[in-house]
């Protein structure tokens, strides 16, 4: 092997490449810029959504409030006036009557919701109350959700009153309490997030960055007509194969690395802000920071993963002579190679000695595992041998395809299958 051409052939299609558009825009821009821009459309959508509710006024009416819940009406009062609330009488006489026209209001968008209290038995105050809301409407769902807030205040302040009344404190009254704690801290909680999420994009994204250029630099060329040319360059086939191969391998470790970078930047930036408000708390629940012992996997994992995936790309894509053809013959590996990381995407799945023997699974795992901040050595060294034996393979079929001169110059008409059927074939069974 002559590694100065292939060095040279190397650095050739890479500056080829910065002058496509679609490589530029498939490898690079998209990796880089989706998930920022993604995040930032996600939570400015979600704000607009909030404040679009928050300016709602709930139009509620309240039917047989008993005496001892007049302070219902003032914690409603006390949502800034978002809420215009209709009070009257129960209607006893005619319940059934009453409730089914307060349903076909609530369906006809007249009213958002409706509360109906019932007495029933004593103490005074304790009372059946009926909730109504149209759950297809969105208004009436927010105002739903005013009045369950309210009601449960409501009825807790209730209760103490009346364990006032009976001479309890509020230790006695209540018969158990619970008290939760989360004891993971804020940057536990955000690895969590984050291992759930990057590699199940960096996973896609190697595939979208070595797409283009695996089709590009072997259908394309034959499409263009500059595979011939390419051909009689002063070297070795296999030197202008490896050096598209290493370049098709470098855009995925690229679109990967940019990839994760952009993630970790949008979940600090947008959805750290975003999950504290959707929680009501002040941004210091998630901790969205990788630890710098993740840093080295996510390097490994992104170079086999995309020399595994620009290999088999290659292989298949060697078969087209268009690029058309080459994209539906290349598109079976991305399916391939997202397939089980969406399906085993369990968070409760353990890394063990056997998962890391699966190629592509194991890399997803792994880089879960580093994230966390848990590297596991055993599993790591099988995972490279794994995947270093599936990249061998590759590479060792692809030998052998490039040395047929029908698939090289692209006269071969077939795929994949249909070589591997020719080469296993009896010599007797041939026609």
């Amino acid at each position: 092997m002559d590694w100065t051409a292939i060095r040279l052939l190397y650095l050739s299609e890479l500056r080829a490449a910065l002058r496509e558009r679609a490589v530029l825009i498939n490898g690079i821009l998209i990796p880089l810029l989706m998930y920022p821009l993604m995040m930032w459309v996600m939570f400015s959508g979600i704000l607009f959504v909030t404040a679009r509710f928050e300016s709602f006024a709930s139009r509620v009416e309240i039917a047989g409030l008993p005496a001892e819940h007049r302070g219902l009406l003032e914690r409603l009062e006390e949502d800034d006036g978002q809420v215009e609330i209709t009070e009257v009488e129960a209607p006893r006489a005619r319940a059934a009557a009453y409730r089914e026209e307060v349903e076909n209001r609530l369906l006809g968008g007249e009213l958002d919701a409706a509360l109906i209290f019932e007495t029933t038995v004593d103490p005074p105050g304790n009372a059946e109350v009926s909730l109504l809301s149209n759950g297809s409407s969105d208004q009436s769902q927010a105002a739903r959700g005013r009045l369950e807030r309210a009601l449960s205040a409501e009825r807790s302040a209730w209760l103490d009153r009346i364990a006032e009344q009976h001479g309890l404190e509020g230790a006695e009254w209540q018969v158990f309490d619970v008290r939760s704690n989360n004891l993971a801290t804020g940057r536990q909680m955000g690895q969590f997030v984050m291992g759930m999420m990057i590699p199940l994009f960096f996973v896609i994204m190697i595939a979208n960055g070595c797409l283009y250029p695996a089709i590009d630099s072997t259908a394309g060329e034959r499409e263009r007509n500059t595979w011939e040319t390419t051909s009689t360059l002063a070297t070795r086939r296999i030197h202008i194969v490896t050096a598209k191969y290493l370049y098709v391998a470098t855009m995925g470790l690229v679109a990967g690395a940019l990839n994760a970078a952009a993630m970790v930047v949008s979940f600090r930036s947008f959805l750290g802000p975003l999950l504290a408000r959707m929680g009501g708390g002040d941004g210091s629940g998630f901790a969205f920071e990788l630890p710098l012992t993740s840093l080295p996997v996510l390097l490994l994992t992104a170079v086999l993963l995309g020399a595994l995936v620009a290999a088999a790309m290659m292989i298949l894509a060697a078969f087209a002579r268009t690029f058309k053809e080459g994209q539906s013959m290349v598109t079976p590996v991305i399916l391939l190679v997202i397939f089980p990381v969406v399906v085993l995407n369990d968070p409760s799945m353990s890394f063990t000695p056997a998962l890391a023997g699966i190629p592509v699974v194991n890399v997803v795992l792994l880089l879960r595992q580093a994230i966390a901040g848990n590297v596991l050595w055993l599993q790591l060294g099988i995972t490279v041998l794994a995947n270093a034996a599936a990249i061998a393979a590759c590479l060792w079929l692809a030998s052998r395809i490039l040395r047929v001169e029908e698939i090289a110059t692209g006269s071969f008409e077939g795929n994949l299958f249909q070589f591997l059927r020719q080469q296993w074939r009896p010599a007797g069974g041939k026609a």
